[in-house]
Formats: structure tokens, C-alpha cells, sequence
């Protein structure tokens, strides 16, 4: 049998370290393409929330300028009224 000297132990401790790298880095291949897989899932239904909160804001956005849009008419034509009913007089 044979003396193992420092080289040999040194070159069989890089192999592992060779091996043990390779394997850590096949797990993070699958790690970051299962977290790409969580990060869309996650955007599609923060895009669901978003549509769902900004429905009923975009309705009452239209009813507020629909009301105002109103108030607005109805004021132009009570001035216009107010022209017409009370002329001056000379």
C-alpha cells in the first residue's frame, strides 16, 4: 500500500469540491426556475386584485363626472334663465 501524500490529498479534495459545486449548482438552476414560476403567479394575481380594486373605483370615477357633467349643465342654463327672465330695464 501506498503513502498518500499532501498532493493526492489536496487533488482528491478538489474533486470533491468539483462534485459538490456541480451539485449545488443544479439545485439552483431549479430553485431559480421554480421561483420564476412563483414570481409570475404572484404578478397574474396582483393583476387580479388591481382589476378587481380598480373596477368600482373607474365606475365611480364615471358617476362623480357624469353628476358633475349635470351640475354643470344645470348651472349654465339657470344663468341663461336668469338672463331671459330678468331683462333690464332702461
Amino acid at each position: 500500500m501506498t503513502a498518500l501524500t499532501s498532493a493526492d490529498v489536496l487533488t482528491y479534495l478538489w474533486i470533491a469540491v468539483a462534485a459538490l459545486l456541480l451539485i449545488v449548482l443544479y439545485h439552483v438552476l431549479f430553485l431559480v426556475v421554480d421561483m420564476r414560476k412563483i414570481t409570475r403567479r404572484v404578478d397574474e394575481i396582483s393583476e387580479q386584485i388591481e382589476s378587481m380594486i380598480m373596477a368600482p373605483i373607474s365606475v365611480a370615477d364615471q358617476i362623480l363626472t357624469w353628476i358633475m357633467e349635470l351640475i354643470e349643465k344645470e348651472r349654465g342654463k339657470d344663468k341663461h334663465e336668469k338672463k331671459i327672465t330678468h331683462p333690464k330695464k332702461d
